[in-house]
């Protein structure tokens, strides 16, 4: 009678386990692909935003211009400093920055940093078909604002990924997990041309909240003539004369 009772227990347990499993990688990408606008969603073969960033302390916050081409795998950053207007552009395995009529080559770990914005953003990993999502080895620290999310891992080939905590009713990104105390929360989601895109986020560290950004001037494009393209003066000045 014991054991039997204790073998209904454990069947129980697995049962209740069992239902609180996160959904496999695959359903869960078609489940997010469809949230985030099915059709609409993969047909875009660029995009274009206006990133705000206000650190916590601060009280303006850092506004950058970026363009996102989906298609040719390239980024493209545009910011006012104190050098004047600044552009940086990486994809292609060629990067290089420019200020007014100075061009010059960027260095590859500046590249590899504005790459990995482009291989982190959402339009991207949703839309490009070598992305993998794997189960989540871990999950992040306990905290009201990730409860409650299936975890994954999701990344493209050669890059180091991140974490994402997915709305399993929605199919909605609600939360990031980049290791150890850092986390993200999205939010304010709204359609933009068919597209559902958070307009918010919240990054903490170790549960305080260190920054928040949001989005303006959100345009997608599927008609592949807004790609990023090299200034022909800035393509001369890299091209080594004869």
């Amino acid at each position: 009678m014991k054991f039997l009772k204790a073998a209904s227990a454990a069947l129980l347990l697995s049962v209740s386990f069992s239902a609180y499993a996160a959904p496999a990688p695959a359903a869960m990408m078609n489940q997010m692909r469809a949230a985030f606008g099915g059709e609409q969603l993969m047909s875009l073969t660029s995009a274009r935003m206006k990133l705000h960033v206000l650190k916590v302390g601060e009280t303006l916050p850092h506004v950058v211009d970026m363009h996102y081409d989906l298609k040719s795998r390239a980024i493209e950053k545009s910011e006012t400093t104190d050098e004047g207007f600044m552009r940086q552009q990486a994809g292609s395995g060629r990067g290089f920055t420019y200020v007014g009529d100075s061009c010059s080559p960027m260095e590859e770990r500046e590249e590899d940093k504005l790459m990995r914005s482009l291989y982190g953003n959402f339009l991207f990993l949703l839309t490009d078909s070598s992305t993998i999502m794997t189960p989540a080895e871990s999950t992040p620290p306990a905290s009201t604002e990730n409860a409650g999310l299936a975890w994954y891992n999701i990344y493209r080939p050669g890059w180091k990924g991140m974490h994402i905590g997915v709305e399993e009713e929605s199919g909605l990104i609600r939360g990031l997990w980049f290791g150890g105390e850092t986390t993200g929360q999205e939010l304010e989601y709204r359609m933009v041309d068919g597209v559902m895109w958070p307009h918010r986020f919240r990054i903490f560290e170790d549960g305080k909240l260190t920054s928040e950004g949001w989005f303006t001037d959100v345009s997608f494009s599927r008609s592949g003539q807004d790609g990023i393209r090299v200034p022909d003066y800035c393509m001369q000045l890299l091209t080594p004369k004869r």
